[in-house]
């Protein structure tokens, strides 16, 4: 604990007390002296974070490992409406972790926050940063706040709360399961992390908060992070699932995948040195830092965690489709990209919701009506061409090579 009075202290909100919750955006404002209110809906979660007030985070890199404690934090209950509302009203900054899907319901929330900060607490800035693996997250989140406000709380939200769009990086995940029941609020992460914002869409002064940086050109960053480690974890984790391995690491020491994953972040990478005038040493030097990242053993990152949700890393704007798209119309065959594609489509765990519906899609509906329908893609385009070609041959095959 701070010598920070809790009174003048300041305060943030986090939705999702997960792994990056507490892992990295946690860690970032409980360092930067926020007095931090994590929200979910996790009852022993809730339960632990309060009787405790801190929680250990273990950092692993070239180095070795070292456990930090994170202090000052706190914890409520999501079905707790009147608290979550109290809370919004009093923060000084808003951050979520809570996955793509459930933006929309912490929306309504956020929007109750709103208004009674709105008469409350009228004339203070306060800026929401989603913190998802979402291009445009935080336009995203808001779109969904507003669509619960009227046209007065909609004015005061222009003037006053600002959704700056972001790109984070960083790995963390559960420990062993020994080290989970002795503790379950520890997380594990790499040493390194990045968390950049788009400091036009700050409504006042941006925050001093060591650990997240605001730029001019955010969307260089987001290209940069969700085409290149995105897609090449998504691509890892699909091929990893379709040859039987547990983990990332594991499945990125096979050479066919490796290949296949290396060929991609190629594919992408000549694009995007030139959407953006990046150094080609620059980004190579980059992608090669990320495939080191992925073979890293002493931070196990399950296949099953990557790969989930492949309806919605398929669509048209995510990490597999758009990047290919933006090959094609750069003058770059995606040849890898498509076998990610055609491996996400394969995925077909039965315990993914989502893998569940697009298997049952490929089996009633066909393969063109899926990636018309999911990936947005007509039946004529090269793309479809590329990924029914790289479908065939893995039935075919049994496996991609």
């Amino acid at each position: 604990m701070t010598n920070v009075s809790r009174l003048s202290q300041k305060k943030a909100v986090q939705f999702g007390a997960g792994n990056i919750g507490r892992g990295f955006i946690g860690q970032v404002l409980s360092r930067a002296g926020y007095r931090l209110n994590f929200v979910d809906v996790v009852d022993p979660l809730i339960k632990q974070i309060n009787e405790r007030g801190r929680y250990t985070l273990t950092e692993i890199d070239a180095a070795g490992q070292k456990e930090v404690t994170i202090e000052n934090v706190s914890a409520i209950s999501a079905k707790d409406e009147a608290a979550v509302i109290e809370a919004i009203t009093e923060a000084d900054i808003i951050t979520t972790a809570v996955g793509p899907d459930v933006l929309p319901i912490i929306a309504r929330a956020v929007a109750k926050g709103l208004q009674q900060r709105a008469g409350e607490n009228p004339d203070t800035a306060l800026n929401i940063i989603a913190c998802e693996n979402l291009i445009n997250n935080s336009n995203i989140l808001r779109g969904h706040v507003i669509s619960h406000l009227s046209k007065e709380h909609q004015a005061y939200v222009e003037k006053n709360v600002g959704f700056p769009n972001c790109v984070i990086d960083r790995v963390v995940t559960a420990p062993s399961d020994a080290a989970q029941k002795a503790d379950p609020l520890a997380v594990v992460a790499e040493g390194q992390g990045i968390w950049i914002a788009d400091r036009h869409a700050v409504v006042g002064e941006p925050p001093s908060i060591a650990g997240l940086q605001f730029t001019d050109k955010l969307e260089a960053y987001v290209e940069q992070k969700i085409f290149t480690l995105n897609t090449a974890h998504a691509i890892t984790g699909y091929l990893g699932y379709l040859k039987g391995y547990q983990y990332i690491h594991e499945a990125l020491r096979d050479p066919e995948i490796y290949r296949t994953v290396l060929g991609s972040v190629w594919e992408f990478g000549a694009v995007l040195t030139k959407r953006h005038n990046l150094d080609p040493v620059a980004q190579q030097q980059y992608a090669a830092q990320i495939l080191k990242r992925f073979e890293n053993s002493t931070i196990p990152d399950p296949v099953e965690r990557v790969a989930r949700d492949p309806k919605r890393k398929l669509s048209p704007t995510d990490r597999l489709v758009k990047p290919a798209l933006l090959a094609m119309e750069a003058g770059v065959t995606p040849n890898y990209l498509s076998t990610g594609i055609a491996a996400a489509l394969l995925y077909d765990d039965p315990t993914d919701k989502q893998a569940v519906e697009l298997g049952q899609a490929l089996q009633t509906q066909g393969l063109e009506a899926v990636l018309r329908d999911v990936c947005q893609l007509p039946p004529d385009s090269t793309l479809t061409a590329l990924v029914k070609g790289r479908m065939s041959k893995a039935v075919r095959a049994s496996v991609f090579s």
